[in-house]
């Protein structure tokens, strides 16, 4: 198991560290905090943008560190932001949705958008995420045009706390939540009559970090009111596994993300 941490942790850093001349990104400030920026992967092309939200358990991560998952879609003609938050414990939810929100309305009014916007992110980015995808309330405080988006992505998500049975995770869920409710953060609470985005979750079988049933309960409840819902899982897939599927070169399983953009164009 350590070991195969440790190969993780050195793939992710060989991703997002390798020079590549032929890719050029931006960093763009939404706020004064330091952790307030997107880095920005610029196609010019008739696909919807990607809006990805990074992982790290709330308290870790950045956009930096996830530049392998920018530098994977705009090799396949993408545009790409990946969205920057300020962490746990400094700060506590809902700062980090706030972020998330505050960095997609910057983008849109300093961007062209003709066509559309998919929201999604890995682990903890994929719960907050799914806000911008699903809350309705923030989608209104902060004047978003939904029309513009066009579908959801949750890798190994964050979706269901009641179904996070690792000791960890729900540590890791208490110092996010903090003295906030944890039933009206929790993102299989927001979906309504209205939560007709297009969805796609993927995740690991082995996932002893974030349970599939997040996923599952998540898709489950979703397909009462939304038939374009769809859950793919990756077999012997742990908890950082899924995320190769969008670094690098790639593998078998990166075709279910294609597969779901293809859809939707």
């Amino acid at each position: 198991m350590i070991k195969r941490k440790i190969k993780n942790v050195y793939r992710m850093l060989r991703y997002a560290y390798a020079k590549d001349i032929n890719i050029k990104c931006t960093n763009v400030n939404y706020g004064s905090n330091k952790k307030q920026y997107y880095k920005v992967y610029k196609r010019n092309n008739d696909k919807p943008t990607i809006f990805f939200v990074h992982g790290g358990g709330w308290w870790q991560g950045s956009p930096s560190l996830y530049s392998g998952v920018g530098k994977y879609f705009f090799k396949h003609g993408y545009t790409v932001v990946l969205v920057g938050y300020r962490l746990v414990p400094n700060y506590r939810y809902p700062i980090q949705v706030e972020d998330a929100f505050k960095a997609l309305k910057h983008y849109i009014k300093n961007n062209e958008n003709d066509n559309g916007i998919v929201v999604g992110g890995y682990s903890a980015g994929a719960e907050i995420s799914s806000h911008l995808a699903f809350d309705t309330k923030r989608q209104n405080d902060y004047k978003i045009d939904t029309s513009l988006l066009k579908g959801f992505i949750s890798i190994s998500g964050v979706l269901d706390f009641n179904k996070c049975s690792s000791n960890r995770s729900k540590r890791l869920i208490k110092r996010y939540v903090y003295k906030s409710n944890t039933d009206n953060c929790n993102p299989i609470n927001l979906i309504n009559k209205n939560s007709t985005i297009n969805t796609l979750c993927i995740h690991g079988d082995s996932d002893t970090l974030i349970d599939i049933e997040n996923s599952k309960s998540f898709i489950n409840n979703l397909k009462k009111v939304n038939n374009n819902s769809y859950l793919k899982i990756i077999k012997d897939a742990e908890h950082e596994d899924t995320i190769d599927i969008v670094r690098g070169n790639g593998n078998e399983y990166s075709k279910y993300i294609f597969e779901f953009l293809e859809k939707i164009i």
